[in-house]
């Protein structure tokens, strides 16, 4: 009769053993899901940190700035995007080297069989020149100290040329800002316009200058 119960004890003992293993392991387990969960937590808060430090030298920087000082900075900005502006619209003079071309119709008589005109400047001769200039990188071109912008219309009717509303009269002095050598190479070569001219007896004077001034340009003050 002992062995029975020898038998259930030698396997209560046995179960014994494996609810004990179990218990054990939901124990690491569960330690280990909390030392992880508290490696997060402590990560999060040293982010808050750092940046709650961040912002307390920011807000010193800036407590520590004269309102005087920020007002004379958006100055400033606002003087250069100004001055910008200015100078888009050619509101400004512009200095530096460039060229200087003189340009008086031709004193030579007029050979047998042409035209007497093409002895003559012609607004299609002055724009050819001001378009020339441009593609060489010009900066500012005038004509007779008149500023000339992109939209400025010129105009050639005999001795008076119009630049926009304003008269003016040959002969003309083209003044623009710009690389010297490639502002003259621009116009000259065997197919420039200043060759062209000369073909016809139109007097040019071109000039390479370290200093040049092209003024500003200002609005006519028409009817009055």
């Amino acid at each position: 009769m002992r062995r029975p119960w020898a038998l259930l004890a030698l396997i209560g003992l046995v179960i014994g053993l494996f609810l004990g293993m179990d218990l054990r392991a939901q124990v690491a387990e569960g330690t280990n899901l909390t030392y992880q969960r508290f490696l997060a937590v402590t990560q999060l808060l040293q982010q808050q940190q750092d940046e709650q430090a961040r912002l307390t030298a920011e807000i010193r920087t800036l407590r520590s700035s004269s309102p005087h000082g920020v007002a004379a900075a958006a100055l400033r900005a606002e003087r250069a995007a100004l001055a910008r502006a200015l100078r888009a619209a050619g509101r400004t003079a512009v200095r530096g080297r460039g060229i200087r071309l003189w340009l008086d119709d031709s004193k030579s008589p007029a050979q047998s069989g042409v035209d007497e005109n093409e002895y003559l400047i012609h607004d299609e001769d002055l724009l050819v020149v001001i378009n020339d200039l441009n593609a060489a990188g010009a900066k500012a071109i005038s004509l007779n100290g008149l500023r000339l912008l992109a939209s400025t219309d010129v105009r050639c009717a005999g001795a008076v040329v119009s630049v926009g509303p304003v008269r003016t009269s040959i002969p003309v002095t083209i003044l623009a800002v710009g690389n010297p050598s490639k502002l003259a190479a621009s116009l000259g070569g065997q197919t420039g316009e200043i060759r062209l001219l000369s073909l016809y007896g139109i007097q040019v004077q071109l000039q390479k200058r370290q200093h040049v001034t092209v003024p500003a340009y200002h609005p006519p003050r028409l009817g009055g």
